[in-house]
């Protein structure tokens, strides 16, 4: 790896974690370089502005998340298992998705409203094949399963502490989805 290919590397890394816990307009470039252990002109060299750095630590995770966790419309409960894992693991992604959301406000990236696309037309295809129920629209469906995935995460006001285990979560989850989606 090259020298501007690994101080690109720890520079988004330490974004990642500055962009998660602070947002976009409370992330700090001094923050971000000293923890990338390069000089804050680096971030300008390299992305031109930090609102450029966070387009790509965004787009990065988005693609990262489309890619690792592939939908199985056939399997939805084990679809939402992943997902599920996924924010369990990386809670930076929830984190990002909130900042994006609250201070963009714009729509999300194109390989998302690609991915989304693909996910309905896989879940109306498991659908008119009665493997799932016919009984949502796909779209909704989707939007369901995502929102479910989230369950045990940070965010909601009415969520306090919770007894409830992470394992405990994901076999209501996987039995929830399976209830949702039978034919």
């Amino acid at each position: 790896m090259r020298k501007s290919d690994a101080t690109k590397q720890r520079l988004i890394e330490a974004a990642t974690v500055e962009f998660a816990t602070y947002g976009i307009a409370g992330g700090r470039v001094d923050r971000i370089a000293a923890n990338a252990k390069c000089n804050k002109q680096a971030i300008y060299a390299y992305f031109e502005s930090k609102d450029g750095l966070f387009d790509v630590v965004y787009d990065r995770m988005v693609n990262a998340t489309i890619q690792s966790i592939p939908i199985d419309a056939n399997d939805l409960p084990a679809y939402a298992a992943r997902l599920f894992d996924r924010y369990r693991t990386h809670p930076e992604v929830l984190r990002l998705t909130r900042w994006h959301n609250l201070e963009r406000n714009t729509l999300p990236p194109q390989m998302a409203l690609d991915a989304a696309a693909e996910k309905i037309a896989a879940i109306r295809a498991a659908q008119k094949s009665g493997v799932i129920t016919c009984r949502y629209k796909a779209e909704d469906l989707l939007e369901l399963l995502l929102s479910m995935a989230k369950v045990g995460a940070e965010g909601s006001p009415e969520s306090g502490p919770s007894n409830a285990s992470p394992d405990d979560l994901r076999k209501t989850l996987i039995d929830a989805v399976k209830k949702i989606v039978a034919p």
